[in-house]
């Protein structure tokens, strides 16, 4: 059994990929469901034992469904029943598959000790052996799972959910596997219900599942380790719809294969449309990480600034940045020179922004709306847009946004930030149904366009300070001048913004530390891409 880790897990499945997979095997190929669980089972074995060794876990629970994540559950008992390890294995519900009653069948000819239920497990001597450090496997619910979980599943995630509490402020350590998803996270949106399972590590089959990297779900995950089971992929209804993981080794060799530029102008020219008075830094910020990611020339617009106030402004963007242009009288309003444009960072003055839906309607050149921006911004139909789109939204703004589309659609919007995030996939999809690419930031930024979705695993606390959605902007204009079309250029700079931020510190760092930490990214991609938050491959 190796370990390795590779852009080959880029690719994510749905719970319906994840089914039509498993049909394929099972029904087509001819392959029993029980060799599937039980290389299944070797997998999270090899998993769990070295947690344990690692931990010095002296106990392991399993807390098995009605389902195949509870035959895996019984099978995994059983492997380390015959190395002899400590185990119990729990039966959560009296529910269970044929698939399950085998496995169970051959657990207790094994001689695995099974509790009936957790009133069993609570009342009798196995119950006070969770004094001892202890390992509990997952296996309640995989990712067939739908809805909210009910009954025993949910009292036993309350159970586990206490347990790790308690363990917590003092007592023995208590550690969680979970196989393929934790119980009570949704596999395709990331949701976590009421007591979800907390894991520190999730071992899940074959492919990598969504609701595994979109916030909330990604908190629950722990280290997410993908074990190939030898499962085929199979034609399922979501395979129109291709949803991947931001690679670092793709984006390397995309990034690679840009043509080398003679001259600056051969790297593209960015201008920035932003910065109302006193917020000025956030046009500085953008058009400094477009430079640092590679642009030739970058030139930030001022609006019809005169006198002493373009002196000032001119003295502030010199002692900020020196390479940065500046473009003034009726020239500043679209930086005609430029080839891409980002809108938006530092911009609330109402002249400002009452002009910008005119330029989205009219100039066909590539452009990052941000900010301030996005409140104006054009949602008209795919087949009305004069030229491509990035939009960056966080949480409040994307609120805003689906608000305004609901009520072109004659509805009252109810979008909140806090609803945004509890459905954060939905809404990067909805929004990209207006024939853009958006960049719905925050902790596990996903990316979206029509037929595809991504979501990057890289990215740290550092990144949360001001001015940084602002570097991110430029960073992905940049990559927009010197080539990229939408799709790539988003991915790109998502990938670049988050390494810059996980090689700095989380207190003290500002966002020009951001930027100016994009060229050393750069040439790390360029030599060897760091796997860092990247899913372990384990290939049984």
């Amino acid at each position: 059994m190796s370990r390795s880790t590779t852009d080959s897990g880029a690719q994510l499945w749905s719970a319906a990929m994840a089914a039509a997979a498993d049909r394929e095997t099972s029904h087509r190929l001819g392959l029993p469901s029980a060799v599937l669980m039980e290389r299944a089972a070797l997998c999270v074995c090899a998993e769990v034992q070295a947690l344990a060794r690692r931990e010095g876990a002296e106990r392991i629970v399993v807390l098995c469904g009605p389902g195949n994540n509870g035959g895996d559950g019984l099978a995994v008992a059983r492997q380390l029943h015959g190395r002899g390890w400590r185990v119990l294995a729990v039966l959560v519900t009296p529910q269970r598959s044929a698939d399950v009653s085998l496995q169970l069948d051959w657990a207790r000819r094994s001689g695995v000790p099974v509790a009936a239920s957790l009133a069993a497990l609570e009342s009798g001597r196995e119950g006070r052996a969770l004094a001892e450090p202890t390992i509990v496997v997952d296996a309640m619910l995989g990712t067939g799972a739908r809805g909210a979980p009910r009954g025993p599943v949910a009292e036993a995630l309350g159970w586990l959910d206490a347990r790790r509490s308690a363990g917590a402020s003092a007592g023995p350590g208590l550690w969680v596997v979970a196989i393929d998803l934790p119980s009570g996270i949704d596999v395709d949106s990331g949701r976590a219900w009421p007591k979800a399972a907390r894991a520190d590590l999730t071992v899940t089959m074959q492919r990598s599942k969504l609701g595994l990297h979109v916030t909330p779900g990604r908190l629950h995950a722990g280290e997410v380790v993908v074990a190939d089971i030898g499962l085929r992929e199979g034609a399922g209804p979501e395979d129109l719809e291709r949803w991947a993981l931001v690679s670092p080794w793709a984006t390397a060799r995309v990034l690679g294969a840009l043509p080398r530029a003679a001259h600056k102008g051969r790297r593209g020219h960015v201008g920035v449309l932003g910065g109302s008075a006193g917020m000025g830094g956030a046009a500085v910020l953008a058009g400094a990480a477009a430079l640092r990611a590679g642009a030739g020339l970058v030139t930030l617009a001022a609006r019809e600034v005169q006198g002493e106030g373009a002196a000032a402004l001119e003295r502030s963007v010199l002692e900020a940045r020196p390479e940065l242009m500046l473009a003034q009288g009726s020239s500043a309003g679209r930086v005609p020179a430029a080839d891409v444009l980002v809108v938006g960072p530092g911009m609330a003055d109402a002249v400002d922004l009452e002009r910008l839906p005119l330029l989205d309607a009219e100039d066909p050149r590539p452009m990052v709306w941000d900010a301030g921006a996005l409140d104006v911004v054009g949602l008209q139909l795919p087949s009305l847009r004069v030229g491509p789109r990035v939009w960056t939204p966080h949480p409040g703004e994307a609120a805003r946004l689906m608000n305004r589309i609901e009520a072109q659609a004659g509805g009252a919007g109810t979008w909140t930030s806090a609803r945004v995030q509890a459905h954060r996939v939905e809404v990067a999809r909805r929004l990209a149904e207006c024939g853009v690419v958006v960049v719905l930031k925050g902790e596990g930024t996903i990316l979206a366009c029509p037929g595809s979705l991504a979501v990057c695993v890289f990215g740290g606390p550092a990144l949360a300070t001001a001015g940084s959605g602002d570097v991110l902007a430029g960073v992905i204009a940049a990559f927009l001048a010197r080539g990229l079309d939408t799709w790539e250029a988003a991915q790109a700079g998502v990938l670049v913004h988050a390494l810059a931020g996980e090689g700095l510190p989380a207190d003290g760092t500002v966002a020009m530390d951001v930027a100016d930490a994009i060229p050393g990214v750069l040439a790390e991609l360029s030599a060897a891409p760091a796997a860092g938050s990247w899913p372990r491959a384990l290939e049984g």
